[in-house]
């Protein structure tokens, strides 16, 4: 009777840890907690022949997250949209699993220095209500692309451009952003052309002398 007890406590609290705040039940790595492993999930060691090369962003379940924007230095005049690159990259030693609720699985978010909302890439995307997952492998990756519009942005002004994953709170970054100060179009007026001599060869001949 005690064997079946500990059994039905043991599954209680084991559905407990991988139902999420909405209700669906989502797969995450586990979290542990020795003195030999403080991070989310043990990560590899990265060495010098990983085409990644070393960690330079946030690492999440395992999942370093990069985020580029391109053009690398924003002129208004000439870009339109913004092109955002959002790479997870897999340092951990085990495959990581993402369960969406839904096709969205990433976002981008530009906001002002008050932290109004400018702008969010998946307002303009369709929705599908078919759950979706994405799989990385150790020392692989996925990579999502987004275009988010510059129409209300001003030259010289300070920007953040937010990167997530859907469903999963934790998986942030953000990235300041601040467009180049336009160039003036019309140059400055520089001095007059001298007025050119006619050479020699151009000047007119001497009139002659009139016959008495």
């Amino acid at each position: 009777m005690n064997f079946r007890v500990a059994v039905s406590a043991a599954l209680v609290v084991a559905l407990a840890g991988c139902s999420s705040s909405s209700g669906v039940y989502r797969w995450v790595p586990f979290v542990g907690k020795g003195k030999k492993d403080q991070s989310n999930t043990a990560i590899a060691k990265v060495n010098k022949t990983n085409p990644f090369g070393p960690i330079t962003g946030p690492v999440f379940y395992g999942l370093e997250m990069r985020v580029k924007v391109s053009p690398d230095v924003v002129r208004l005049s000439d870009a339109r949209s913004l092109e955002v690159h959002l790479q997870l990259i897999n340092r951990s030693k085990k495959q990581v699993n993402l369960i969406f609720n839904d096709s969205r699985k990433y976002d981008f978010i530009l906001r002002d220095v008050s932290g109004k909302k400018l702008a969010q890439w998946s307002d303009d995307q369709p929705v599908n209500q078919t759950p979706g997952y994405v799989i990385i492998n150790p020392g692989e990756r996925a990579e999502f692309v987004g275009n988010v519009s510059t129409r209300d942005m001003v030259p010289g002004w300070t920007y953040t451009l937010e990167a997530l994953v859907v469903g999963y709170d934790r998986m942030r970054q953000t990235v300041q952003l601040t467009p180049a100060m336009e160039r003036s179009a019309t140059a400055a007026p520089g001095p007059a052309p001298a007025a050119q001599r006619p050479s020699p060869a151009q000047r007119a001949p001497a009139p002659k002398p009139a016959n008495r």
